[in-house]
């Protein structure tokens, strides 16, 4: 490639490659990978790495600094992830003939179908040894590219999550998740004071984006060291934010007593730091209400999100969307405590909130009406909880469409209501709508799918008809093994499934063969059948 665009000659790219002073670092991180290899191996590996090396030395400096600022991003990235980066050239025409250039030369390759591209490992370690070698700002490119991340979450996917649009949300992450996980893993490594910064802005603002690319535990290791560096630099308010987000992971993940401490000890800090109602402090309130709520402390739970809604009412007002999460908390924990003419109030107040700042047809509007109906139907006006689930379920269907997961969910709890008021007729063609919308929409594969038909088997089991029950319950049996195996617990689930039908059918050699095979699908997981129990009736 070099040859053929004129860049260099067979004799001057020798020259380099023979050159005794070419940057190749034995010792380096990268370099140690290969000395796993068998030698040969590492010895092709080396060369490789070498031969590269010289390319992009023989390279014209426009093209050696767009590869080596590229090499910071993770493949694939967009040209849109890359531009900015690309600070030499004044216009995108520019920078895009250089990365067109080194498409031509083999260091990147580029999917047209997808619009992304992508930079080979070998390519990726021998352009970061050139910046090792050489001293380049490695350092202030990659702050640079962490700027640019935070930036493009806050502007495209936080609106949309604000305003309850998920999937467009999810299809808007989907391509920045990869350099986020990226810019987490580089935090192992080093927490530079010029990134710190950069990163409590990823820990506060994109908790939620970063929890559906990276695992819990990675995200807990994540906040644990940028906050022992920022305690090492005495940023208390950092430390109270990154204490905050830190102690909704352990939250979720049962650590309640760390969780408990990490939380009140970052109340304190914004308290002294803040000395006022501010936004920060509301959502430690937040937290702690939730953590209170998933300890069984119901008193400690309304205390801490009154504390929450209060402040947030004297920051923002009464009508603001930023009361809404902490409604939210509050109509759970009235509805566990069963106050629910007081959980009918908060719903209310939030229908208002929503249709104030969404419009009345709006989704977020219909998520309320749905708690709405919830409320009451655990109150035991049934007849009112169906017309209000009607309600919701025709404004689905306006905003969404028929076919659509949510319209699905609305169907079943539809069909639960017209089950709970004995009209099993309804219920069993309501049922069989949801299903019909959850095969077309999510495959028959999906839990939500197996989750329906479950139903529907048990609505038609309790309604007498066990005949038309079994090719279902088969069916889910079926669907199961294929999907995820014999051995998984959820497999064991739907073969009990079928031996509850084969027993109200009184095919009692059938369900002892599906029981026992349950049973030992549980022995082989290391699942005592207890927790999980398999019942034989004699």
């Amino acid at each position: 490639g070099l040859m053929r665009c004129g860049y260099c000659s067979a004799a001057g790219f020798l020259r380099i490659y023979s050159d005794r002073a070419l940057p190749i670092d034995h010792n380096s991180s990268d370099a140690t990978t290969s000395s796993y290899l068998p030698f040969e191996s590492r010895q092709t590996h080396e060369r490789v790495l070498r031969v590269l090396v010289a390319a992009a030395i023989a390279l014209p400096d426009d093209l050696v600094t767009g590869l080596l600022v590229l090499s910071l991003l993770p493949a694939p990235f967009s040209f849109e992830m890359a531009a900015p980066l690309l600070a030499l050239p004044l216009t995108n025409n520019e920078r895009r003939a250089i990365m067109r250039r080194l498409v031509n030369l083999g260091l990147l390759s580029y999917n047209a179908s997808l619009q992304l591209f992508t930079m080979h490992k070998l390519v990726r370690d021998a352009a970061r040894l050139l910046v090792h070698n050489l001293g380049l700002p490695y350092n202030e490119t990659r702050r640079r590219f962490a700027e640019l991340l935070v930036l493009s979450a806050r502007r495209l996917v936080l609106p949309l999550i604000s305003k309850n649009r998920m999937l467009s949300a999810r299809l808007a992450w989907s391509r920045l998740s990869v350099h986020a996980v990226q810019l987490v893993n580089w935090a192992f490594q080093e927490v530079r004071e010029d990134m710190l910064p950069l990163y409590v802005s990823m820990a506060w603002d994109l908790m939620p984006l970063l929890s559906s690319s990276c695992s819990s535990y990675t995200l807990q290791g994540f906040c644990q060291v940028v906050l022992e560096r920022a305690q090492f630099l005495d940023m208390t308010l950092e430390s109270a934010q990154l204490m905050t987000v830190l102690g909704s992971l352990l939250a979720e993940s049962a650590a309640l007593k760390r969780a408990d401490a990490m939380l009140r000890q970052a109340l304190e800090y914004f308290w002294r730091e803040l000395k006022g109602p501010h936004q920060a402090v509301a959502r430690c309130y937040k937290e702690l209400g939730a953590l209170m709520l998933k300890a069984g402390k119901p008193s400690e739970a309304s205390k801490h999100l009154q504390q929450a809604l209060e402040m947030l009412e004297t920051l923002y007002g009464g009508a603001s969307t930023e009361l809404l999460p902490v409604l939210q908390l509050q109509v759970e924990l009235l509805r566990r405590s069963r106050k629910y003419a007081e959980a009918e109030g908060v719903v209310t107040r939030a229908l208002g909130v929503c249709g104030a700042a969404y419009g009345p047809n709006d989704v977020q509007v219909a998520v309320w009406k749905n708690q709405l109906a919830q409320v009451v139907r655990q109150a035991g006006r049934l007849d009112e909880a169906q017309s209000l689930a009607q309600e919701v379920l025709a404004l689905l269907q306006g905003q969404l469409g028929s076919e659509h997961p949510r319209v699905a969910a609305q169907l079943m709890m539809l069909g639960q209501l017209a089950a709970q008021q004995g009209k099993q007729a309804a219920a069993e063609q309501t049922y069989r709508k949801a299903l019909q919308v959850y095969q077309s929409v999510s495959g028959l594969h999906h839990p939500d799918t197996f989750n329906c038909l479950t139903s529907l088997v048990s609505l038609l089991r309790g309604a007498g008809k066990a005949a038309h029950a079994l090719p279902l319950a088969q069916r889910c049996m079926a669907v199961k093994k294929k999907s995820l195996g014999e051995l998984h617990p959820d497999t064991a689930a739907s073969m009990q499934v079928v031996a509850d039908v084969m027993l109200d059918l009184g095919k009692y050699a059938e369900v002892e063969l599906h029981c026992s095979r349950a049973v030992w699908v549980y022995q082989q997981l290391n699942q005592p059948s207890g927790s999980k129990p398999v019942i034989v009736a004699t």
